[in-house]
Formats: structure tokens, C-alpha cells, sequence
């Protein structure tokens, strides 16, 4: 009888702003993997210091121990846009809530709190 390795789904539940990079507020977006995650309707979701806003994202197929690396990203109109961190995230498992902390880019942060709400099932 095979050993079949079961597969997880990491629910990324919310995303809270402490502080922005910007002066009043960032336009961020989230990617996985490359792709572009949230929001799904539109470019960037505004986000002001002190704020939440609800996900509801679901990542499949996550092995145990896999290291999962969601990055924030600044939308800028102009310019390029700005990585502001990533959040690191190890499965280890059925469970949760957890909460990470954003890393900085220290490139091009200077300032910018993010913590992430996450679970896994």
C-alpha cells in the first residue's frame, strides 16, 4: 500500500495594516508564486495605518513542511512597484489561526507593519 502524503489548504483569512509605507496610505496586492492573489476584482486594495481587511483566500495543495512566501506589494502608477516584505509560513499541519508578521524589504521599506491571519485544514 502506497504512502499517499496528504495535501493541506492554507486559508489566508486577513491582512492587518499597523502602518503604511506612504504618507496616508499604500495600495497594496498580495502574490504567490509569482501570481498576483488579492484582491481578485481590482489592481491594488487601499490600505490605511490601523486598518483590516478580509481575504478569504484559499492556497491548495500544500505539503507538510512546505514554506509557503506570500509578498506585499505597493502598487504604484508611475513607477514600479514596490515589494514591501513577504510573509514566511511553514505548514505543519491541521491547524491554527496563526498570525505572521511581514519582513521587510529593506530596499525599499522604511516603515511598514503588516501581520497576516492564517490557517490551515
Amino acid at each position: 500500500m502506497e504512502n499517499i502524503e496528504k495535501k493541506h489548504t492554507l486559508i489566508l483569512n486577513r491582512l492587518h495594516c499597523y502602518f503604511v509605507e506612504e504618507s496616508e496610505y499604500d495600495d497594496v496586492f498580495l502574490k504567490y508564486n509569482g501570481k498576483k492573489i488579492w484582491p481578485k476584482d481590482k489592481k491594488q486594495q487601499p490600505m490605511m495605518m490601523d486598518t483590516t481587511k478580509d481575504l478569504d483566500i484559499e492556497l491548495q495543495n500544500i505539503s507538510r513542511n512546505q514554506e509557503v512566501v506570500i509578498e506585499l506589494w505597493d502598487w504604484d502608477f508611475i513607477s514600479p512597484n514596490d515589494k514591501l516584505g513577504t510573509f514566511n509560513m511553514i505548514v505543519e499541519g491541521d491547524s491554527g489561526p496563526f498570525s505572521t508578521d511581514m519582513i521587510q524589504n529593506r530596499k525599499e521599506t522604511k516603515k511598514a507593519k503588516y501581520t497576516l491571519d492564517w490557517e490551515v485544514i
